[in-house]
């Protein structure tokens, strides 16, 4: 009897099977690198992020492809790498220099032509949304109102993780809450030991909540919608966030050591 199913096989080699597409997400770095950060504060910046890249790798787990961008804005703005980085493959910090003003409008303008996914983004069904993670210690010296008005209006942005670290004590914390459109995802680094702790966690903790799958289904069949999933992760960062802040060994750092000048 003649074997029907032979020509299923024929041809198959198991070596060439295509592997399973992996889902990018992109955390953006913006960072003020304006004359105010010079000294210890920009010098223990660099530290932590020549600390904390090596150890995103992995993040997401392995169907995750996770990249990092980092956008430093002073008199003007530049981007430090030329597109998304993947983690595993370039983990290699490359330190700022602080000099300049605060040109925070003009960043947010920036960032907002490169939330695409004709730039630095793919397509909604291959990207998780990003995380971006704005990082002063100043006031903007620009129109930022203009720019984030044209960051608001970029879908990236309205379902992605908005995160900001004030730097020191003579931030505008409104600008931050404006940016994040969530006071509670506001935070402030008082000293070394502090900033340390705050970018390692948010850094870390952002990416594994933005990189999880969440299931979605109709709203017939009362399910989350892509908004209630992206509110649900917003959430859980805001509890990791205060949880740290509230930490008995986070205050006790204001005490034991001091501040920047």
């Amino acid at each position: 009897m003649s074997n029907d199913f032979e020509f299923e096989f024929e041809d198959y080699d198991p070596l060439e099977a295509k592997p399973i597409t992996k889902k990018s997400m992109v955390i953006f770095f913006v960072i003020d690198t304006s004359e105010s950060m010079k000294g210890k504060k920009i010098d223990d910046l660099n530290r932590v992020m020549r600390e904390i890249i090596p150890q995103l790798a992995g993040v997401g787990g392995c169907n995750t492809e996770l990249k990092y961008a980092v956008l430093s804005f002073s008199s003007g703005c530049k981007w430090i790498t030329s597109e998304p980085m993947i983690v595993e493959d370039n983990n290699n910090w490359k330190d700022l220099n602080a000099n300049g003003i605060t040109d925070l409008g003009m960043a947010f303008e920036e960032l907002t032509s490169m939330l695409s996914r004709k730039k630095f983004l793919k397509s909604p069904s291959l990207s998780y949304a990003p995380v971006i993670f704005l990082m002063t210690d100043g006031y903007p010296t620009d129109n930022y109102k203009k720019g984030l008005e044209k960051l608001k209006n970029n879908n990236w942005y309205k379902y992605g993780m908005k995160i900001a670290l004030g730097i020191g004590d003579y931030f505008d914390e409104s600008v931050l809450e404006e940016f994040t459109e969530n006071k509670e995802l506001v935070v402030k680094a008082a000293n070394s030991s502090q900033l340390a702790k705050l970018i390692k966690t948010i850094a870390l903790t952002s990416s594994q909540i933005a990189s999880k799958s969440m299931t979605i289904v109709s709203d017939e069949e009362n399910e989350l919608d892509y908004e209630d999933v992206e509110g649900n992760k917003q959430k859980e960062m805001v509890k990791i966030v205060q949880d740290t802040v509230s930490d008995d060994e986070f205050i006790e750092t204001l005490e034991l050591e001091d501040g920047w000048d």
